[in-house]
């Protein structure tokens, strides 16, 4: 037991977690995990959950609202020479993992990645590089030189897929092998033995050394995804309607066995009664299997699933984040248009992929959507009656149905029916039928921005690509040439500007103005082929990945800070101003809330940084 033993809180359980470290001298922001002993951190509580020290750290209370396995950290995996990182021979692999981890959660990267996204690396990146070390016989990540990063690399780009040796290795395989590795080098300061050599550095970047290093390279419009012919599409929904009577046996089974377990009825008649309910509807084969309501239930589960996401285009994780009750998951409006009455329909859930944050929205449907609903609620009131409050349930009492489950259920369903296209099974899965949907909104001529809001795109270019592949290229052509004009008139020009990535745009106005005639024409050509620029809240964004203090999502822009935003300064002072006050008015309307009054701190501190920029500005001129 250590001396001076120090109380270790949670003083924020946020999606990133951060942790503090209360000894009687200090509380500080980040426990520093270069300063602790082993001893000391295995007293870290990294999680509502878990310790430091424990080889699975849960997540349940910080993340509520997804499956277990989904909010479970697990340093539990495989590595190639058949060893697990958790066994004694793999301490020293195990020990600097869960500091790169304990990084992530408490100070991560710049991009800021959400949970699910960092969490998964440890199965695919950073399990490569360890297997590589040991195979090497490099113990820590700081030992990595040059030579070994090359010899890393190689190992990377040339190992095949078991039992599909003989197929090309694409560049999506390559950067997903490889992910995590870049944040490795960028966490090396707040680590004791952290990856001192940027792997992809000469090459640019992690993505443009996987198409670099890849046999095959697969562009941004070549979907992984097969298109599920309308004839699959077609038997798939008819044999799923087909299937929603499974939930009046099922309802009945569960009436007779809550009979039994009340002791209403013996165990004779319990036999009986469930043989008759499986006669009556048609599901008896001769003998009462084991397993026979469980098979039925996963059966009834698919065919759910199959009219929900073909009539809906919802992703896997929404259609199985639907919760129990009609209140929770449907709902419907009235429209008066041309003195006529319309009425619409809705499913609501959850989605994780337009903010950190799961979010409810509500996607609109037809009326046999709610008749699958209503199936699954009466096939699965035994779940609701134990405490579990999804329309998918999962094993444990409270968990949903895992996604490869859900896969494997699809598989079983397409079998079951035979479901074929040219004599051979159709090997269905639950993403094609999102992109059928897609398919299916814009023959009915359904615009794209309507599809976008019902896919719940963050950008419209993915709806295009969903709607018709020919479209994208238009959609790039076009922006191309808009970023071409935008970065004419700003680096052709003396228009004051501000934002992080004003000096940027400076710099390149000198450039622009000490070339000869016929050079700036292909200078101004090859800056879209950079990044491209869009327009955000606060200016334009010359968007570069490995530049971007928002990770991606625009609700996170910090212009003030950001090297790829700008925007010019004339006419800004008075609008800034303006949201500073109003800022001000909300941090005082919501004193009693702490979160929000720091996320209003925070922007405010960004229009600061902004007015400081203009003054600056204002005295050059």
């Amino acid at each position: 037991m250590m001396k001076d033993k120090k109380v270790i809180e949670l003083i924020e359980p946020t999606t990133y977690q951060i942790t503090s470290l209360k000894s009687k001298h200090a509380l500080v922001k980040f426990v520093d995990i270069k300063k602790l002993s082993n001893g000391e951190k295995r007293l870290l509580q990294v999680s509502v959950n878990s310790l430091y020290e424990e080889n699975q750290w849960r997540f349940h209370s910080e993340f509520p609202d997804i499956n277990d396995s989904e909010a479970t950290l697990s340093f539990e995996i495989k590595l190639s020479d058949g060893t697990w990182l958790t066994e004694n021979s793999n301490e020293i692999y195990l020990e600097q993992l869960k500091d790169f981890y304990y990084t992530m959660l408490t100070d991560p990267v710049s991009s800021r990645p959400k949970f699910s996204t960092y969490k998964r690396a440890i199965n695919r990146g950073i399990k490569f590089l360890v297997c590589y070390m040991k195979q090497a016989g490099i113990r820590t990540f700081s030992d990595i030189d040059k030579h070994d990063a090359e010899n890393y690399l190689a190992y990377v780009a040339t190992a095949r897929i078991k039992n599909r040796e003989q197929e090309p290795i694409t560049n999506r395989t390559l950067a997903s092998r490889a992910e995590g590795v870049d944040w490795l080098f960028e966490q090396e300061p707040k680590m004791k033995n952290g990856l001192t050599f940027n792997m992809f550095e000469e090459y640019g970047g992690r993505i443009k050394w996987s198409r670099i290093a890849a046999e095959k390279v697969l562009g941004r419009t070549e979907s992984r995804t097969i298109e599920m012919p309308d004839e699959v599409a077609k038997k798939a929904i008819e044999c799923a309607i087909s299937d929603l009577k499974i939930a009046d046996c099922l309802c009945d089974i569960y009436k007779i066995d809550k009979k039994y377990k009340n002791k209403e009825i013996g165990y004779q008649d319990w036999v009986c009664f469930r043989e008759e309910a499986y006669r009556n509807h048609g599901y008896w084969s001769g003998r009462i299997e084991r397993q026979k309501r469980g098979t039925l239930e996963c059966q009834l589960s698919a065919a759910c699933y199959v009219i929900i996401a073909l009539l809906t285009g919802m992703r896997l994780h929404e259609i199985l984040n639907i919760q129990h009750g009609s209140d929770n998951n449907w709902c419907s409006e009235q429209l008066e248009i041309d003195d006529s009455l319309l009425k619409l329909y809705f499913v609501k859930s959850k989605t994780t992929k337009l903010e950190a944050k799961p979010t409810r929205y509500q996607w609109q449907t037809v009326p046999i959507v709610k008749t699958a609903l209503e199936a699954l609620e009466k096939a699965h009131e035994r779940y609701h009656d134990d405490g579990n409050p999804w329309l998918f349930p999962g094993v444990k009492s409270t968990a949903r149905l895992g996604k490869g489950s859900a896969g494997h259920r699809l598989k079983t369903f397409a079998a079951r029916h035979d479901i074929k296209f040219k004599g051979e099974l159709w090997d269905l899965a639950s993403h094609q039928f999102r992109k059928k949907f897609a398919r299916i909104m814009v023959r009915q001529g359904l615009g794209l921005k309507a599809l976008q809001d019902q896919l719940k795109h963050f950008d419209i270019e993915m709806t295009k690509l969903y709607g018709d592949p020919n479209l994208y290229a238009e959609l790039q052509a076009e922006k191309f040439i808009l970023s071409e004009e935008l970065m004419e008139e700003f680096v052709g020009s003396q228009i004051p500007i501000i934002g992080g990535g004003a000096d940027e745009i400076n710099q390149l106005r000198k450039e622009f103005i000490g070339m000869a005639k016929k050079d700036r024409f292909k200078f101004l050509k090859s800056l879209p082929s950079q990044g491209l620029v869009e327009q955000t809240d606060d200016g334009l964004c010359f968007y570069r990945a490995k530049k971007a203090l928002c990770g991606g999502d625009k609700s996170n822009c910090r212009p003030a800070d950001c090297n790829n935003s700008f925007m010019v300064s004339t006419g800004k002072k008075k609008t800034l101003i303006y949201r500073k006050m109003e800022n001000d008015r909300l941090i005082n309307y919501f004193k009693g809330q702490p979160f929000k009054v720091a996320y209003l701190k925070e922007r405010n501190k960004e229009i600061d940084k902004l007015l400081n920029q203009l003054k600056l500005v204002e005295v050059a001129q």
